[in-house]
């Protein structure tokens, strides 16, 4: 019989990425005392809400439910800052709050990251020229 370590790993994972509970609730549509019900394991979120978390979280759903540390996994693949490919694939550190930025950018429809990238280029431009 299998060992679930749902609960366990939401607060891992959450935590790794520095979010707070009531940015993950946010995330699906629930309070934030019914995500503290998950990291608690007093409630099990239904099968949609585990498929979303895992997606949330880039792990495989099973990974989420029964591997013992999925964030120890990740943070072991990147040593202690998390890595970006720069167009030169070169790679460029990025820390927990910048990691956070980058998982929300690509979670946006791909109009509304245009519209970021367009942002950033404006503020280069502002930047550059004083």
């Amino acid at each position: 019989m299998s060992r679930y370590y749902m609960a366990e790993n939401l607060k891992r994972l959450r935590t790794f990425y520095g979010y707070q509970q009531k940015e993950i609730a946010d995330q699906l549509h629930i309070s934030r005392q019914a995500y503290s019900n998950y990291e608690r394991g007093t409630r099990m979120p239904d099968l949609p809400a585990c498929i979303q978390l895992a997606e949330f979280y880039q792990v495989t759903l099973d990974a989420l439910l029964l591997a013992k540390d999925p964030a120890k996994r990740i943070s072991g693949q990147v040593r202690k800052e998390n890595k970006a490919l720069a167009p030169v694939g070169s790679l460029i550190p990025v820390d927990g709050p910048e990691t956070k930025m980058l998982l929300r950018y690509k979670r946006l429809p791909q109009e509304e990251q245009k519209e970021v990238q367009r942002f950033v280029k404006f503020r280069e431009s502002l930047v550059c020229s004083k």
